[in-house]
């Protein structure tokens, strides 16, 4: 039977974020879903690891496997091998809430667009608590107990609440919480592999072609997951990125909105302030969502 949903998944290095992170889609509040991991060229056991975890989750598990060519690649090869009509996003290291595919399947069934959902952290000194741990219900209640709001998603929230239809809402493309139609996400390509294996700007372009082509990001903050934080400075990413940033410039000169940010994040990198660009160590005053709330 054809899953709903396929939700897509690339990998590389991080077995224990990964099979933490599987094991808590076990507590989705629908069970017509799929989960295709794509091992990007992993060298820390992950494909012996999910050979183990297949028969133990209660949804289909599939394992895709390629030559390291980086996230864009990697999830255009778990898309290609996904059945699902609607096709979320969901990285190695991003734990979902109960309702986190099926609040992203309402939003694709009412409208073509990117269903861009609400993302929570784990603050990196608390994950180490939770990683070789079996995720039951109890474990599961405890990491999202731990959950923070980032100074930089409540941005993001805010700016995307306030201007719904802005010209510029595909800079907050984010693929670690992300869904479409499959349909839709043919009809605007899949991800430019261009980008390789370094960090950074592949999903903003995919945004671009995706608001292009009329499929434009909407908010659903009830597709809510978290992040299990693993870095301690959010500026380093943006620094080993710029050149993707670079190429993001070249593919599309034709974007005012592309090149204003791209000067932005090299004017941050060159004045040593690129912490500030995406600020995910500071948090702000908001208590932990109720899981149960959001199935």
């Amino acid at each position: 039977m054809t899953p709903q949903a396929s939700v897509i998944v690339p990998t590389h290095n991080k077995r224990e974020r990964l099979v933490l992170m599987l094991e808590t889609f076990a507590h989705q509040a629908v069970p017509d879903f799929e989960v295709v991991v794509c091992d990007d060229g992993s060298t820390d056991g992950t494909a012996e690891a999910l050979a183990s975890l297949e028969a133990e989750v209660p949804y289909r598990l599939v394992y895709v496997s390629g030559p390291r060519g980086g996230a864009g690649a990697a999830r255009n090869r778990a898309a290609a091998a996904a059945r699902g009509d609607v096709l979320i996003f969901n990285d190695d290291d991003m734990v979902p809430a109960p309702g986190f595919v099926a609040r992203h399947v309402e939003a694709c069934a009412a409208g073509d667009v990117l269903s861009r959902g609400e993302r929570w952290a784990v603050p990196v000194d608390v994950v180490p608590s939770f990683l070789g741990r079996r995720a039951d219900a109890a474990l599961y209640a405890e990491v999202w107990s731990s959950a923070r709001m980032t100074v930089a998603e409540k941005w993001t929230l805010d700016a995307l609440a306030a201007s719904p239809d802005h010209h510029y809402r595909f800079l907050q493309t984010c693929t670690s919480n992300l869904a479409l139609r499959r349909s839709s996400f043919e009809r605007v390509g899949g991800f430019d592999e261009s980008f390789g294996t370094r960090w950074g700007a592949e999903d903003t372009e995919f945004g671009y072609r995706a608001q292009l082509a009329g499929v434009g990001i909407r908010l659903t903050t009830a597709a809510k997951n978290l992040h299990l934080e693993h870095s301690t400075d959010s500026g380093a990413k943006f620094t080993k990125g710029l050149e993707n940033f670079r190429r993001l410039a070249e593919i599309h000169p034709e974007s005012k909105g592309i090149k204003t940010l791209v000067k932005y994040v090299e004017m941050a990198v060159e004045r040593g302030h690129a912490a500030e660009l995406f600020d995910e160590q500071s948090f702000v005053d908001w208590t932990s969502p109720d899981i149960l709330s959001f199935s």
